[in-house]
């Protein structure tokens, strides 16, 4: 009887002593971007240090390449706990607070100071908007401008209308600018895009010159249309739930560790997007510049056109010209 009762004892404590060693915080991450990129590169670094500094009681599981699906099926996974965070485009960010598509109006960033300032300016409000649809931002990682990226040379309006362009999904913002271009274009899911460009469905899709080579778009195209069509911001979320099932000190430590790789990774793809231009060039790319004054001031009012057409179905107009005064007050 006694030695029965020392092994139930020692079994207890063994059973406690694996419990014990097993409880630990996996955070399942999803992202589109690919293994060995910068952005899963800066966020395996994160990972590195955020275990090393819970001592493996917190860690995030990688799904890169879009494993997950798109940006609309990982964020149904969130919603039911298959996914606990993830990186997403403006786009789907945007699925969740709508007002996060004034961040990517086209051609109404100029600049990385443009970008910083509104950022600074309208962060707070963001963060409030994603609370409140049960997520927290982590981060505002840019994914960079976008250019148009196609087989054939665009140097007018005329030529740009002859593309059979791509569009992520039905993404309203960009659908409207297509609209008011006269361009009917083609909807497809992100990882349809490469072999679509392979069998000539489509001849043109927009992007980061980064995302282009990491995406390996650069080696199906021929052209690129020197003109930022649109600043395109990237975000980090992750579900509130799980982030308040944290610690207070190890939300804090996600915090802090947050502030410093997202940081890192903005100025990484800043400076990487600007090589990246280098790069495609030297590897025989041809950079295209709208030819006509007539046609740039086309493209000027197709900007104004579809920000305002888009008021109601994004944002406010208070809330349109709350970011264009930000915009004008930036120095120069």
């Amino acid at each position: 009887m006694k030695k029965i009762i020392i092994a139930l004892v020692l079994g207890l404590l063994l059973v406690a002593g694996l419990s014990a060693a097993e409880v630990k915080t996996v955070i399942k991450f999803a992202s589109v971007a690919p293994e060995g990129s910068t952005w899963m590169n800066t966020m395996e670094d994160f990972n590195t240090e955020l275990k090393e500094k819970t001592s493996g009681a917190v860690e995030f599981r990688f799904y890169s390449g879009g494993v997950s699906g798109d940006e609309t099926d990982v964020l149904k996974k969130m919603k039911i706990n298959q996914l606990q965070a993830a990186g997403f485009t403006s786009q789907g960010m945007g699925e969740v607070v709508k007002e996060v598509r004034m961040l990517n109006l086209p051609m109404i960033f100029k600049n990385y100071k443009d970008i910083d300032y509104v950022m600074e300016k309208m962060s707070p409000f963001f963060d409030k908007e994603f609370e409140k649809k049960g997520l927290v931002i982590l981060g505002w990682p840019e994914v960079g401008f976008a250019y148009v990226f196609s087989k054939k040379k665009i140097e007018s309006l005329k030529d740009f209308q002859s593309i059979k362009m791509w569009i992520w999904g039905n993404d309203a913002l960009v659908g409207t600018m297509f609209k008011n271009l006269a361009i009917t274009p083609i909807p497809l899911s992100l990882v349809d895009v490469m072999q679509s460009l392979q069998t000539g469905l489509i001849e043109g899709v927009y992007g980061s010159p980064l995302s282009a080579i990491a995406l390996q778009w650069n080696t199906k195209v021929k052209y690129m249309l020197d003109m930022k069509i649109a600043n395109v911001p990237g975000g980090i979320l992750i579900n509130k739930k799980a982030f308040d099932k944290l610690t207070p000190e190890q939300q804090k430590l996600i915090k802090t560790l947050s502030k410093k790789y997202f940081t890192k990774l903005t100025q990484l793809s800043r400076k990487e997007n600007d090589d990246a231009l280098a790069v495609i060039q030297k590897q025989g790319m041809i950079f295209t510049t709208i030819s006509t004054a007539e046609d740039k001031k086309f493209f000027e009012d197709v900007s104004v056109k579809t920000a305002k057409d888009l008021v109601g179905k994004f944002y406010t107009q208070a809330q349109l010209d709350e970011m264009l005064g930000y915009l004008k007050s930036v120095k120069k």
